[in-house]
């Protein structure tokens, strides 16, 4: 017999029995689903800390930090004595963006740590620097920002000497740097003869580098802003016209700078050199000795202009001597030749010019030979020029056809009114007819 799952048929009543009551209709209820309970987790078992780890616990939940002082180290980092208890701070946390040092020179120091984590029920305690030495350098960065403004000045011990200047340690983890320029107003040499490793230099903070907004640890320092400017007092003692005596410091392409005192550099032009002489020339070597006048010192613009020439105690040009005269034959050195004349010194402040066109060369010949600067030479004043302080020469043997002052005296006579000459020969005539 095959077992279905249709549902019986219906039978008739058997008689004698009352027909069955028709069944209750069967209302239809969405499907039932049933919630699974909750899983609720059970807590972790309470791992009981180690005793020494309880303090370093307390430390890491209130982010306090902890001093620890280094005993060993290994491949990965050092081992750390702090509240009684051996703990492990890796190498990479021993510094904050730099690298560490040779562990040698941790071991015995002690320094502030904070608590990185607690492992193994507190017997393996990891320690780190990092938060601390940002703390501190952010300390020590308020105090040199406030010293700048208060232009207090800082100290340090200097770390490292470069061509351009020199690191010093300012402490906190900040350096700063005192650029070759601003180690000294009084001395004078390279970075490596003025300061020396491990010395203890006081200096200004002259600038605190911002990047982005945010303040940086590139500091710049002054020590000669600590020094007496020599400009204000010492120039005081150098007039025009007074001798000076100095030291050749260096050269530029214009010309020699001369120190006359610690601090103090004077200029000597290229066209204030000794007539004949070139600035390559022995005597005007870096730390040679130099004799010569000053020209003009103006303490206000911090320049003092020197000149190893001599100086006039006057202006020649105010009382120009009887024997410069237009027409004089008079006696010179050269001083120069340019493309349109030869400039010759006649005395000191009063030179002039013979123009090229005037000078008679030997087929070939080149003026510059000729006329080396510092030969003598002698000339005919043709023209001067008060106003604009130019004399004109000529050779010697020239025909001067007529002087500027012939000329001058000409126009004169030429300016005096011709009516008045007619009217006085017309009355003279009248006086003798009578």
């Amino acid at each position: 017999m095959t077992e279905t799952n249709d549902p019986p048929l219906a039978q008739a009543p058997a008689a004698g029995e009352a027909p069955p009551e028709p069944a209750a209709p069967v209302e239809e209820s969405e499907p039932q689903i049933e919630e699974a309970a909750p899983q609720v987790e059970e807590p972790a078992p309470q791992v009981e800390l180690a005793a020494a780890a309880i303090p370093f616990a307390a430390a890491l939940e209130a982010k306090n930090p902890v001093e620890g002082k280094v005993i060993g180290w290994n491949k990965g980092g050092f081992h750390i004595v702090s509240e009684g208890a051996t703990t492990f701070c890796p190498r990479s946390l021993m510094e904050l963006g730099n690298r560490p040092k040779p562990p040698a020179q941790y071991v015995n120091n002690t320094y502030v740590f904070h608590v990185l984590e607690i492992k193994e029920a507190g017997r393996r305690i990891v320690l780190t620097r990092r938060p601390a030495i940002r703390n501190e350098r952010k300390r020590a960065l308020d105090e040199i920002r406030a010293k700048q403004e208060s232009r207090e000045p800082v100290s340090g011990k200097v770390t490292s000497v470069t061509d351009f200047g020199a690191f010093v340690d300012l402490g906190g983890g900040l350096g700063g740097l005192v650029h070759r320029t601003q180690i000294s107003r009084t001395r004078s040499g390279e970075p490596g003869d003025l300061l020396k490793v491990g010395q203890r230099v006081e200096a200004v903070v002259t600038k605190v580098e911002k990047r982005n907004g945010k303040r940086s640890a590139r500091i710049s320092l002054s020590m000669k802003a600590l020094e007496a400017d020599p400009w204000k007092e010492t120039a005081k003692n150098f007039t025009a016209g007074e001798k000076f005596k100095g030291k050749v410091v260096r050269h530029s392409e214009f010309g020699l700078f001369v120190e006359l005192a610690p601090g103090l550099d004077g200029l000597v032009h290229t066209s204030q050199l000794p007539i004949g002489k070139q600035m390559t020339a022995p005597e005007f070597a870096t730390g040679e000795e130099v004799e010569g006048w000053v020209v003009e010192a103006t303490p206000r613009k911090r320049r003092i202009a020197l000149s190893l020439r001599e100086v006039p105690a006057d202006d020649p040009w105010k009382n120009l001597g009887k024997q410069y005269v237009e027409g004089a034959e008079v006696e010179g050195r050269v001083e120069q030749v340019s493309r349109f004349g030869i400039f010759i010194q006649l005395e000191p402040g009063l030179t002039g010019l013979l123009p090229m066109s005037a000078v008679t060369l030997p087929e070939g010949g080149q003026a510059q030979r000729a006329y080396p600067p510092g030969r003598q030479i002698k000339v005919i004043i043709e023209s001067i020029d008060r106003k604009r302080r130019r004399l004109g020469l000529a050779p010697v043997g020239s025909q001067l056809v007529g002087t500027k002052a012939d000329y001058k005296n000409y126009r004169k006579r030429q300016k005096k009114p011709a009516g008045l000459n007619v009217m006085a020969a017309a009355f003279a005539k009248l006086q003798q007819s009578k």
